[in-house]
């Protein structure tokens, strides 16, 4: 088990830290963001929240240099 789990780096990306920083300057809104196999998952307090940040997903991705895919829900 060590052998396995010494070789993981369990890190989070800096991609996390930047979306949250985006999210919060730009819409003054809390979001949680987490690492899913391969794919990062935004949660955001509302729909219509969600809503706008799809459709602004691309400037997001631009903006915050995303390597992984993007998934953006409403709910916490």
């Amino acid at each position: 088990m060590q052998d396995i789990l010494g070789k993981k780096d369990f890190t989070p990306p800096d991609e996390i830290a930047t979306i949250k920083d985006y999210i919060k300057r730009r819409y003054g809104s809390n979001c949680r963001v987490k690492l899913e196999r391969g794919t990062i998952i935004v949660s955001v307090p509302s729909s219509a929240l969600a809503a706008t940040i799809q459709l602004e997903r691309q400037n997001l991705i631009t903006q915050c240099n995303l390597k992984h895919k993007l998934f953006i829900r409403a709910g916490r």
